[in-house]
């Protein structure tokens, strides 16, 4: 059943939204506003998963991290099958090869899954700084001209990101993280947020009475691959939050590191 309703727009998206109707197959303009509402929705959303630096870091007790189990399903399939419960259905993975090779023997191309994974590899590069994730991360410059949401291979979560998706949007910052609340800050990514903005990032401080942490799960715009730095957690997320270009979401849902989960 159809509902009908009163919206404001600017004059400029009218006429764009005006040049749909071509009286045959789009007839009038509400016609062309359901159209593109129905196309917008039905896009598929890209997410990448990090899986990069040093292979054996990577490792607890001999298994990759996102091989790791948890109640009966591997990290990564805990990830791609919550992607896909969003429609988050072009998903890249970017890691080293012999962690690529693990994870494509569980999830394959995606096609189970009903997604469509791609996988690029990550070549031992030198000077090694610290943390390497931006550098990671920038591996898929030039393959998304859009928003994208991006993960640590180890992160096993169940929050909606409808919410954040939208949130990050609507807003004017180049990058979105989840944020949550921990019992032991110093061991994650520390955040300071004021109102929508995260004013401060310290990655893993040595003291802090702040209990809100970075997830490691974000939301980005293109542009934050066009920043300068190696890391996210020790460069670029501190340099965006004070040009208070980084905003925070607040998650009252589950997430967590699956090895901190198996050790519970």
């Amino acid at each position: 059943m159809k509902e009908k309703i009163s919206i404001t727009l600017e004059r400029e998206l009218i006429e764009e939204i005006d040049s749909f109707v071509d009286g045959i197959r789009i007839r009038n303009r509400s016609q062309a506003i359901e159209f593109l509402l129905r196309k917008s929705l039905s896009e598929k959303r890209t997410a990448v998963i990090l899986a990069g630096g040093e292979e054996e870091k990577l490792k607890v007790n001999g298994v990759y991290k996102p091989i790791l189990e948890y109640k009966g399903c591997s990290a990564i399939e805990h990830i791609v099958k919550n992607l896909r419960k969003y429609r988050f259905t072009e998903i890249y993975i970017i890691g080293r090869k012999h962690v690529l090779s693990e994870i494509f023997k569980v999830v394959g191309d995606g096609n189970e899954y009903g997604v469509e994974i791609k996988y690029i590899e990550e070549k031992p590069l030198k000077p090694v700084t610290k943390q390497d994730t931006a550098r990671t991360l920038k591996l898929i410059n030039g393959k998304i001209k859009k928003p994208f949401l991006c993960i640590y291979c180890d992160v096993i979560f169940d929050f909606d990101l409808n919410a954040v998706w939208n949130f990050h949007l609507k807003s004017s910052s180049i990058a979105t993280l989840i944020v949550k609340t921990s019992p032991n800050p110093q061991e994650w990514g520390n955040i300071e947020l004021e109102g929508e903005y995260i004013v401060e990032f310290i990655e893993k401080p040595k003291k802090t009475k702040n209990y809100l942490v970075f997830s490691g799960v974000f939301i980005a715009s293109p542009e934050l691959l066009a920043q300068q730095g190696n890391s996210l957690e020790y460069e670029i997320f501190p340099n965006l939050a004070k040009k208070r270009l980084l905003t925070g979401y607040v998650i009252s849902g589950f997430c967590e590191h699956v090895d901190k989960l198996i050790k519970k």
